[in-house]
Parts: structure tokens; sequence; C-alpha cells
């Protein structure tokens, strides 16, 4: 009994602090969903700091009175409970919310007559934390000084009047969230009776989102990532909205470009990755149609990020390293990308999935008052705005924003609003605090989406 109390404790204490979870929903979902390609380091790390501490401190209470073991226990499986926000979940399932009827809308869309390429680089965990403090961001040491200099020289959006970005929602805050967040304007907030995301299990059947318009116009659309797509949900999303072809590490396996029994980190590393994207992006450019290449990076993930072979020690954490070799891969990718011919007939997105859940890292390091927001950069956008600064935005707004960057005609879809436009978001006329609560209680609405 001890052990059990002892196991929910830390695990609780443990996925808090590892994961940086920023609601029970992200528990639900990842319950739901497949786990294909998880990073085992999560295991030998949980083993480490949650199982082995537990049966250890559990063994002398085997001779302790009764009462106090009860005690011990009950003590024990609260702190777990508040810990992993429980408690505000079911007390919200048992309240409406009427936010999705009057807010949700599916988007009154007019295609471009010019249809330009899309290239949507998601990078993992990109917040705008790791910019120097004089730019906007929270850090004391240069991270990332190209992506820096590449958003100033371009259109990005701030809630200061720096470098700034969106505000994480419930349901967003972690990979698939944030992708479908700002592909779709919804949150990803599963009830516990929804079935699993499979190839064959309708994921969002309802909803119409930035694959589905591309789609309809036409668009070759490619998502590629150097892990297991099926993890999270994110193949399900891809192939049933817009029918993407999917380059995981799987599809890179059977292609021959890598050894079967290949593997690093999640799959393999970005070096390979960014090549692996210049390949198939010379193959989409020969075709006599406009493409939309998506593709997610992975070496900066939480908790230490991955350092490959061309990586430079420049920095004493791990991941601030990681962190940094993805801005020179960035570079590098930007500079091949402008000597291509189809550079100026490309719009190009470059925005973080979410915050990062390296929650050590990122309370030992940087100042816990600092607003955390998704980094975004538009290069080339058919639309332009003087009003980028000082706005309160979610990634629920990226999505009409980045068909709006397109070309397209669009003030709002899904619960998201076009940032090009002069219309306010949501957050902007609704306080965000009681946004984000409205969107945890319970809608019947939202529930036909899914």
């Amino acid at each position: 009994m001890i052990f059990i109390g002892f196991l929910c404790a830390f695990s609780s204490r443990w996925a808090f602090s590892y994961f940086g979870l920023s609601c029970f929903e992200q528990i639900v979902y990842h319950l739901k969903v497949p786990l294909e390609g998880t990073n085992t380091q999560f295991i030998s790390d949980w083993i480490k700091k949650c199982l082995i501490p537990s049966l250890a401190l559990s063994i002398p209470f085997y001779f302790m009175p009764f009462w106090l073991n009860v005690f011990i226990f009950l003590a024990s499986m609260l702190y777990a409970i508040i810990q992993i926000q429980i408690v505000p979940y079911i007390f919200h399932q048992f309240q409406t919310s009427d936010v999705f009827e009057s807010e949700f809308h599916q988007g009154n869309i007019k295609s471009p007559e010019k249809k330009m390429n899309l290239i949507h680089i998601y990078l993992e965990s990109m917040e705008t934390t790791y910019a120097l403090e004089k730019d906007g961001g929270n850090s004391k040491e240069d991270l990332v000084p190209f992506l820096t200099k590449l958003t100033k020289e371009n259109i990005s959006f701030s809630n200061t009047d720096k470098i700034g970005g969106a505000r994480i929602i419930n349901g967003t805050g972690w990979t698939t969230g944030g992708i479908v967040g700002s592909e779709c304007g919804i949150p990803l907030l599963f009830p516990l009776g929804h079935k699993f995301c499979k190839e064959n299990v309708p994921f969002l059947k309802n909803i119409k989102g930035l694959g589905d318009v591309l789609e309809q116009d036409g668009y070759h659309q490619v998502f590629m990532i150097g892990s297991d797509a099926a993890f999270g949900g994110r193949k399900s999303y891809y192939l049933q909205h817009g029918h993407y072809e999917v380059e995981d590490i799987n599809q890179i396996k059977r292609e021959g470009k890598l050894e079967k029994d290949y593997h690093e980190f999640w799959g393999f590393e970005d070096d390979k990755l960014f090549e692996f994207a210049k390949e198939k992006l010379l193959e989409l450019s020969k075709e006599n149609k406009p493409f939309n290449f998506t593709m997610l990076t992975v070496d900066t993930h939480h908790p230490y990020g991955y350092q490959s072979k061309t990586c430079k020690n420049k920095f004493k954490a791990s991941l601030s390293n990681s962190i940094y070799h993805m801005n020179e891969l960035l570079q590098d990718f930007m500079e091949w990308l402008k000597q291509q011919d189809f550079y100026e007939d490309t719009v190009i997105v470059i925005q973080g999935d979410h915050i990062s859940m390296a929650a050590e890292y990122i309370h030992k390091t940087y100042d816990k008052k600092y607003k955390r927001r998704v980094w975004n950069v538009f290069i080339h956008a058919q639309n332009h705005t003087n009003h980028t600064k000082n706005r309160d935005f979610t990634t629920f707004d990226l999505y009409p924003t980045i068909l709006a960057s397109l070309g397209y005609k669009v003030d709002r879809a899904g619960l998201g609003t076009n940032l090009f436009s002069s219309e306010k978001t949501i957050t902007e006329r609704m306080n965000a605090k009681t946004f984000n609560k409205e969107l945890t209680k319970k809608s019947d609405f939202y529930r036909s989406l899914l």
C-alpha cells in the first residue's frame, strides 16, 4: 500500500517536472492515442526517479504501525491527485460551456488566384524564451542568433513590442495538440470515452483544417518527421486531413535512405531531416502543381535534447546546445532555399509546435515570471499589416493567419482570427483565463466535431 502511494506521488511529481504538464487533458489524450516510437529514455528515467525511490522508501514502513501506513498512503495519493490537476478536470466535466457554439467558425475561405507553395516548419518546443533579453526573450546566452535575425527581417506576431508569440491554451501544449491548434484552430480535449486515434478511426471528422483547404486547391502535401508519425495520432491526423504523404522514419527506411536498424533519439536526427527535406522539395518543385511541405524537427525535444556529432558544445546545458544546433541547421536550410528557383513563389512559415516541456531546464535557467510564448515567422506572406506587435493571441489564430499568408481571404476559422485582418482575437475580446477555463468544460458541440 505504501509502495503504491509513494509510486503515485513520485510519478506525479516527475511527470509535472519532466513533461511540464499543461493540463490533465494532456494525460487523457496520451492514454488514448498510439505510443509507437516513444523515446525509451523516458522509461529509464522513470525507473531511476520514481520506481527505485518508491521501493527503497516503502521497505521501512513494513515495520511501522498500520494506522501510520494508512495516513502516509492517503497523504501520498492526495499529493498525486493535486499534482496532476485531476480535481479541476472532474469538476469541469459537470459544467457546460457555449464557447464553441458562439466562437467557432468553419470559415468563409476564398482561394487566391495565384497558388503559392507552402513550407511549414515546426521547430520542436521553440519558444521565445530562448531569444536574448534585449530582443524580447529571457536568455543571457545567444542560443538562436539566426532565427532572431530572420524574425526581425520578416513578419512575426508578438505579444510585446519585441520578439514574442502565441499564448498556449489548454489542449495545445503538446505536439499533436499544437499542430491541430495551429492548423485547425481548435484544442485537443478528448473525453475519456473517445476512441483511439488510429488510421481507420475518424480523427476530427467534422473539422476542416489547413490540409483540407489546400487539398481542395490541388496541393501536393507532404509531412516529414524524424520519428514514428503514428505516435500521438499525428499520422492519423495528416492522412485524414489532406491525404498527406507521410515521410517518417518507417517510410524513410522503406525508401532505402536509412538502414533498417538505424535509430537515434526518437528516430533520426535533424541533420538528416533537413537533408531529406531538401531532396523532397526538389522533387516537389518539378511537379506542375503547388505543394505544401510540412516538417517537424525533434532534436530540441525535452528533457535534454539530442546532440548529434556536428552539435557544438558551446553551453553548459545539453538542451541549450541542441537549441543552438537547430538554429545552425535552420540557417543552412534557409540559405539553401534562397538558391532554389521555387523560393520566391513559396511562403515559409516557421513556428514552435508548443512551448518546451523541459520543466527542469526552464525553471533552472529562466525567470519564472517571463511570459513564455510560441515563436512564429512568416516569410513571403501575401498579406501585410502594421499591427503585429502587442497582440494577445493563441496558436488557434495561426490557422487562418497561415491561410492569409498564402493569399486566401479569411477573417476567422476554427477558434482563430486572421492576424493580418483588423478583427480582434478571442483573447483580445475575452480574458484569456476565462477562455481557457471555458474550453475545458463539457461541450456537446465540440464533441460533435471530433
